[in-house]
């Protein structure tokens, strides 16, 4: 079947928005009608093929009787309400397929691993079957229950537990001890217990109001709550520590072999916390400057640090830099105007494209402004007073160690070699361990910066390898209003992908640029992750957008593309 339309009535909620992100970034058109938008509820329910309710349970109802009259028959009306009975019965009323949804997160959190449950009914039918189908294909994991099941299963799996969350740090509140005051006197096991209860009051009161409040199965669940703390206070009261001891127990024998997988979880979450508050100490430390205008990828003493400090010394800059922890940050500082520019990989001689590189090139608002080339120079780093007869491991990142086989092959034959998520990791490792045993392969900078030692340097097997980095800056490129036939030389990248696959749809792109005399000097293609199939090219030519003829060339091929993104002239 064709790709259907999707339409989110709600679209600009946090939820709503989550999911028309999720749809469009894998390649379906997405219809969002909302407060302020010019589609209304109505014209989205005429128009798609899929609607999705995407509102506050209180009022889903209401809409659900007003677009049902404007629904086509052979279209599916789906919910994402966290309540189904009643929503459900709702859409039934309806002549399409329906098909009650429920995503067990937030909308901090990526869809692909996180839970879905489907409330199938009746009219589930073939666009229910894709929608399953399309959320398995891309990392949801699927639930199934009717609608009764799942309220039932909601007023213990949500209810009772946010009502535990809600009212604990109503106490607290109550108490008026502030709470970071309360947390330098907590375990870290307690501190985790607060941050759960923040979590939730940190979200949408109305959202969990309404989950709370409009569940039936809600009051019962809580009263059992009462009763219970209602018993607990009675046995304290009474300092009564044998009915203590039979609670704790009879808790201990219903939880069983959870209670040790709950032990060790919790355990490795604490030792986690801990990780992000010394993590966060030390970002404090080496946080952006407030004048900071470029991000490259950390951290420090790597390549992409080369990188920039080519680029400042180039443009005879001074501005401190910031380390981002993923080359998605940097391209997501760089669209909120956050730094002007980003330095991201691009393409590495060796190994190819950085697949991160293109994607945020085309998902994010930002074009290409500049490109600089970095000569890739391994060095063998050890302690100050190792010689290399006493190298029994070689770590770094898994690209360096490749680089640099047939080296190691020959001078460290019997050591083992272990990677690392990054060559600065590597050497971050070999100051730790402080020992003799270790040598790491990084730039030589790493060891000028710090007390180790550099063993040998120009160790890669292929001498002329080298990283293209992109400087990348807020803003799409158009497609230029004026041209100048005298513009100056320099290389332009698009990307582009086509509404439907068909024969000679790509060779009809290449002829245009044949046509035109224009030298194509690379073509590449990633999957869009809508479909299998179906692909977005990404092409590399010589000359600017602002010559007459490149841009006749590419206003004639935006015809034939569903989208002709213009991702720089540099």
């Amino acid at each position: 079947m064709n790709q259907p339309t999707i339409g989110i009535i709600g679209g600009k909620g946090r939820m709503g928005k989550l999911f028309v992100t999720f749809f469009k970034d894998r390649g379906l058109k997405v219809l969002v009608s909302d407060k302020g938008t010019k589609l209304s509820n109505k014209e989205l329910a005429e128009k798609a093929d899929i609607t999705i309710v995407s509102l506050p349970i209180d009022v889903t109802e209401k809409v659900i009787k007003e677009i049902i009259p404007h629904l086509r028959k052979d279209s599916a009306l789906m919910d994402f309400t966290s309540v189904k009975t009643f929503p459900v019965k709702a859409m039934l009323k309806a002549k399409c397929e329906v098909l009650g949804m429920h995503p067990m997160f937030g909308d901090s959190n990526p869809i692909p691993g996180q839970t879905i449950i489907l409330t199938e009914t009746r009219k589930s039918k073939t666009l229910s079957r894709w929608m399953e189908d399309f959320l398995i294909e891309h990392g949801a994991d699927i639930k199934k229950m009717t609608p009764k099941e799942h309220d039932k299963m909601m007023s213990l799996a949500q209810g009772i537990i946010h009502f535990a969350d809600i009212t604990f740090a109503e106490a607290l509140r109550r108490s008026k001890l502030p709470i970071r005051e309360l947390l330098t006197y907590t375990s870290k096991a307690s501190e985790l217990k607060v941050q759960l209860a923040a979590r939730v009051i940190d979200q949408d009161p109305g959202l969990y109001g309404n989950m709370q409040i409009n569940n039936a199965n809600n009051p019962k669940v809580f009263k059992i709550y009462k009763k219970v703390i209602d018993d607990y206070l009675r046995i304290i009261n009474k300092k009564d520590h044998n009915k203590f001891k039979k609670m704790f127990e009879a808790n201990k024998n219903h939880f069983k072999s959870y209670c040790k997988e709950a032990y060790d979880d919790s355990s490795a979450l604490i030792d986690r916390l801990q990780e992000i508050h010394r993590s966060r100490a030390r970002q404090e430390k080496e946080s952006k400057p407030r004048n900071t205008n470029i991000a490259t990828l950390g951290p420090k003493n790597t390549y992409s640090h080369l990188a920039a400090q080519k680029y400042l010394e180039k443009k005879k800059l001074k501005t401190p830099l910031y380390f981002a922890k993923t080359i998605d940050e940097i391209f997501e500082l760089t669209e909120s105007g956050k730094v002007k520019e980003g330095i991201a990989p691009i393409e590495n001689k060796l190994h190819g494209t950085v697949r991160e590189t293109l994607d945020g090139l085309f998902l994010k608002k930002v074009h290409i402004s500049e490109s600089i080339s970095i000569p890739i120079n391994h060095a063998l780093i050890a302690h100050p007073h190792a010689k290399p007869s006493d190298i029994k491991f070689v770590i770094s990142h898994s690209q360096a160690l490749n680089q640099c086989k047939k080296y190691l092959k020959k001078h460290f034959p019997k050591a083992e070699l272990k990677a690392y998520s990054s060559t600065a990791a590597a050497v971050r490792k070999l100051l730790i361990s402080n020992s003799k045993n270790f040598a790491a392969i990084a730039p030589a900078i790493a060891a000028h910066q710090t007390s180790l030692k550099i063993l040998a340097e120009g160790i890669q097997d292929e001498k002329e390898n080298s990283t293209t980095f992109l400087i990348v800056n807020k803003g799409e490129q158009k497609l230029a209003k004026k041209t100048d036939p005298k513009a100056a030389q320099s290389q332009t990248s698009i990307a582009f992908y086509f509404k439907a696959d068909s024969p000679g749809s790509l060779f009809s792109v290449f002829k245009d640029f044949a046509d035109a005399k224009i030298n194509m000097t690379k073509i590449e293609s990633r999957p869009t992750k809508a479909h299998f199939g179906d692909y977005i090219f990404f092409l590399n030519f010589e000359g600017s957008i602002y010559h007459p003829k490149i841009n006749k060339t590419l206003q004639k091929i935006a015809k034939k593309v569903a989208r002709l993104k213009v991702l720089g002239s540099y």
